[in-house]
């Protein structure tokens, strides 16, 4: 991007003519100056730092391909619009294509090794086979200080494309789930062209994981020793803070990006109104109440060792008198431990803060307010506008109808139930003012 444009560019001027000091009230409302100043030097291609469905570089695409809609993710939008995807080496504009519904496809993914995966999950599974009865807490906190230590290469942008050829790659050769290929790896085994995904090699595939095996059997079996000395307090580690790797999408920690497109304007709002809430694909939000949940697994003796481990759950669980049950679907503190991914055991609860019939009440488990999430956005779509607020359109009553609890597991959703409540829910949403 010319710094010239840059510094001419009307959020810049904008910035000028607003120095400041101001109060926090003040700076409320010029943010929302800043921010239509900010979008319009995007769309003018005097700021190419970030990117949008209305930018420059967005019309030559829509002009290449003959298509309005774009559906773009909020890692393209705070990217520079002069990207080049390490992996394959396409441009931006190299890398739109038209997707399945007609639609221009704008992603890019941060790929990264499973290995901080893989060691969670041999931490939890350790912490279990040891039988350990006191929590870990340092051994956890080493866990997350060296989740990256054993992975490959470091957590790169790359296209959608390169990261699905990524995936694409592994079924071709059988490899496990906690490996991943890197971008010098996926770059071996693909053929790439522009506006168009890539294709993968087979034979290629299984060659490249071939010399990989050995390096990812050595590491599989480094992180085993080390999980296993977290888990049993034979670790070495002693906390302290630690970084966090840069990627190269405004957000992100330590991004490049203009001093004054920090100070004005917040990440989230921003990447929205520039295109990263463009979406042609409808999500199906009627699953929550279709597809049945598994029952949770078996808690592991040892599992309030394992609860307290992670801080945050501990401290939730000493916030809670013993005989503390969820007020809408009335399981016990004990009946709410649940085991999940990497075979961590997860006591959450939700804050509720809200008029009306929900007022009495203070937490409740994260099933009911999954349940209660699921049903507001399902109701939402169907009235075809945003709820009021998350409690207002359903009493905890009402939602306890439609649920049948389980320990240690989601809630099964009654069907028949459920479907009479989502009417009144869809009614409620539509006449609220």
């Amino acid at each position: 991007m010319s710094n010239e444009r840059y510094e001419q560019s009307h959020f810049i001027k904008w910035c000028l003519e607003h120095p400041g000091p101001y109060t926090p009230s003040e700076e409320i409302e010029l943010r929302k100056e800043a921010m239509a100043a900010l979008v319009e030097s995007v769309k003018a291609g005097d700021i190419t730092s970030l990117d949008g469905a209305e930018s420059p570089l967005s019309e030559r695409i829509r002009a290449q391909h003959g298509v309005t809609d774009f559906e773009m993710n909020s890692n393209w939008v705070g990217s520079s619009q002069d990207w080049i995807c390490p992996c394959c080496g396409r441009s931006k504009f190299q890398v739109s294509r038209v997707g399945k519904r007609g639609q221009i496809l704008a992603k890019l993914v941060v790929h990264h090794d499973h290995m901080s995966e893989a060691m969670k999950a041999a931490f939890h599974s350790a912490f279990e086979a040891a039988g350990t009865r006191v929590e870990q807490i340092d051994g956890w906190r080493l866990v997350e200080r060296m989740r990256d230590a054993f992975a490959a290469y470091a957590e790169v942008l790359v296209c959608e494309d390169c990261n699905n050829a990524d995936t694409e790659a592994k079924k071709l050769a059988g490899s496990p789930s906690y490996f991943s290929f890197s971008i010098g790896q996926i770059r071996r085994l693909i053929r790439s062209a522009d506006h168009r995904p890539h294709l993968v090699e087979p034979v290629r595939a299984e060659e490249v994981w071939a010399e990989a095996e050995p390096a990812y059997k050595l590491r599989i079996k480094l992180i085993s020793a080390v999980a296993h000395a977290a888990a049993t307090d034979a670790h070495w580690y002693e906390p302290h803070a630690r970084a966090a790797d840069p990627i190269p999408v405004f957000g992100f920690a330590r991004r490049s990006v203009e001093s004054e497109i920090i100070r004005w304007a917040y990440a989230d709002p921003l990447l929205r109104t520039l295109g990263a809430n463009t979406k042609v694909s409808t999500p199906n939000l009627s699953r929550w109440r279709q597809v049945a949940q598994k029952p949770g697994k078996q808690l592991p003796a040892n599992y309030l060792a394992m609860l307290r481990t992670e801080e945050s759950h501990g401290r939730s669980w000493e916030a809670l008198p013993d005989d503390w049950r969820c007020p809408v679907c009335y399981r016990s503190k004990h009946e709410l431990v649940y085991v999940g991914e990497q075979g961590k055991v997860i006591f959450a609860m939700k804050l509720v803060t809200a008029r009306g019939a929900w007022a009495s009440l203070t937490r409740i488990c994260n099933h009911c307010e999954s349940t209660l999430r699921s049903l507001k956005w399902e109701g939402a779509q169907r009235a075809g506008k945003a709820a009021r607020d998350s409690y207002s359109f359903v009493e905890p009553g009402e939602l306890s109808r439609i649920i049948v609890a389980r320990p240690h597991s989601a809630h099964v959703i009654r069907e028949k139930e459920a479907q009479e409540l989502l009417a009144d829910v869809v009614q409620r949403i539509s006449e609220a003012r």
